[in-house]
């Protein structure tokens, strides 16, 4: 299945540049040029629109490479079924997940993936959520491990979910409401009027991320903007100024600590978010792939040294799915 001229295409796309894409793809600038010269000859109609600095696709440009990567994307798909009916356990698993959790998870769980499929290979995205559901959506990786609240769901995705958990406030221990929280806070999550700390300054997350919004529906719901020290797109920092004593800061639950030096609360209201796996409907997974989701959902529910105790694949994820539909290209 040979669509090389198509592909030549979509890599213009992608570099917006000739002599870019031609070093992409180990041709000369020349040869690159006279591929689209003569493909735009042949449709009677330019596809990019030269400038300075950029090719820019046109309006014919654009229908032709939506068409393009759906022929592109059928054949790796078509690849992709064809590999697992033979066997052949080769490949690569395209995925998309958080710099923090996500990478902590593969790193535990690709070990034991490995040993049941050393000659599958991976190509990672580390992104937030908003970034990693265009991913999914643009098919430039085949699932993602991501965070969604009901109301946010992407009609066009599907979501295997994996837990769900509370949106936490944390109180540095030395702050004068801290005690409100009582013991094992860490447990109990008591719930706390937000408007009581209407004074304080707050470390927010970045508006990059998807807690974010939900911090936002937060404070409009207690009816104030908050004062801000700073924001971080990274949870961990947020953790560790709490954990110095030097604000108050909302984060997932899945990173309470009952060790900290933090009180823990929720606030109204009491919202919550599902940790999952999002793909497109209609996706196929060959059966390294669910795998690979079996053990990072296994992972997220705290079962993965089941796994590393000796269990293989046919205790979870891969064979409750083996009964699905013919496959549908994504």
């Amino acid at each position: 299945m040979d669509l090389k001229q198509i592909e030549n295409m979509i890599a213009i796309e992608q570099e917006q540049s000739i002599s870019r894409a031609a070093e992409k793809l180990f041709l000369t600038q020349s040869a690159l040029n006279q591929q689209l010269l003569k493909l735009e000859k042949e449709l009677g109609t330019p596809l990019f629109e030269r400038r300075k600095h950029s090719m820019i696709p046109t309006f014919a440009g654009r229908i032709y490479l939506t068409t393009a990567h759906k022929m592109v994307d059928m054949k790796k798909e078509t690849y992709k079924i064809i590999s697992d009916i033979s066997g052949e356990n080769l490949g690569e698993i395209a995925v998309a997940y958080t710099p923090e959790t996500g990478a902590a998870m593969f790193s535990k769980i690709y070990p034991v993936f490995h040993r049941q499929y050393p000659n599958i290979t991976f190509r990672i995205r580390e992104e937030r959520v908003k970034k990693m559901e265009q991913l999914v959506l643009k098919n430039e990786v085949n699932f993602a491990f991501l965070t969604y609240v009901e109301e946010m769901k992407h009609p066009d995705l599907d979501y295997l979910d994996m837990d769900t958990e509370h949106m936490v406030l944390g109180l540095p221990i030395n702050h004068p409401l801290a005690h409100l929280a009582g013991k094992n806070s860490h447990e109990t999550l008591p719930l706390i009027d937000l408007t009581l700390l209407k004074n304080d300054s707050f470390i927010l997350l970045s508006k990059e991320t998807r807690m974010r919004d939900m911090i936002d529906h937060a404070f409009a719901h207690a009816g104030f903007h908050p004062n801000v020290l700073f924001e971080s797109v990274s949870t961990h920092t947020v953790i560790n100024m709490v954990k110095e004593q030097i604000a108050p800061a909302f984060f997932p639950q899945s990173y309470v600590d009952g060790s900290a030096p933090i009180a823990y609360f929720t606030v109204a209201p009491n919202q919550r978010w599902s940790r999952s796996v999002a793909f497109l409907k209609g996706c196929y997974f060959t059966r390294p792939e669910k795998y690979f989701i079996a053990l990072g959902t296994d992972y997220m529910r705290g079962k993965l040294p089941e796994h590393l105790r000796g269990l293989t694949q046919t205790d979870s994820f891969v064979d409750r799915n083996d009964n699905q539909s013919h496959p549908v290209y994504c």
